[in-house]
């Protein structure tokens, strides 16, 4: 894992990639062990690979996840969007929790990336008992996803997606510092590293 958060910082150092810079709002206080409280607090077990992300950048702040104008054109990480910062992320669980979304506290799918929309986040699956651990989903029904479907593989492939997207120009920083996509390229760049995820076999999301 630490390979590759290296790997990533550096393709978002050479890329000039700005949100480098606000990814890691709990910095001044951050620590392992406050980490894992704040999932522990919302009955949750944060795994050992998104412990290890979080310590290297403990997420953004709620104007990046959410005070988007266009999502096709932000200052974002991935084509989905941005890591919420942990604090948001478990706040969140125990938010959806309260509207009787079962299938996030059955799963133990915690919201983990967003792209404007509080509604539609993408979700890592934290129950270390399923055969899908450390899966990630995204889940949107205005866009007829109404149930959780997979992205990718794991944390791990997630990463790799993300990097070699960089390294292959895949995805590109403007001169305005918006994260540009080139949407084929990456669909089957993600097919390939993440054969068991079905979002990117679904005729009617790609190309």
């Amino acid at each position: 894992m630490k390979e590759l958060i290296n790997e990533l910082e550096t393709a978002l150092i050479q890329s000039g990639n700005p949100i480098l810079n606000n990814m890691d709002i709990e910095a001044s206080h951050k620590t392992e062990q406050e980490i894992i409280n704040s999932f522990k607090d919302a009955k949750l077990e944060c795994c050992p690979e998104l412990l290890e992300l979080y310590m290297w950048k403990s997420g953004c702040n709620e104007k990046s996840l959410f005070e988007i104008e266009n999502a096709e054109k932000s200052r974002a990480l991935c084509s989905f969007g941005n890591i919420a910062a942990y604090p948001i992320s478990t706040k969140m669980y125990k938010e959806y929790q309260q509207f009787e979304q079962y299938w996030f506290t059955d799963d133990c799918l915690c919201p983990f990336i967003f792209n404007g929309i509080y509604e539609d986040p993408v979700l890592i699956n934290l129950n270390s008992k399923s055969k899908d651990f450390k899966a990630i989903y995204f889940y949107s029904p205005a866009l007829l996803y109404p149930d959780p479907t997979k992205i990718y593989d794991s944390i791990e492939s997630w990463m790799e997606t993300i990097i070699q997207c960089y390294k292959n120009q895949i995805y590109h920083i403007d001169d305005e510092g918006f994260l540009i996509v080139d949407s084929k390229a990456e669909d089957e760049l993600s097919r390939k590293l993440n054969p068991n995820s079905e979002y990117w076999f679904d005729p009617c999301t790609t190309w």
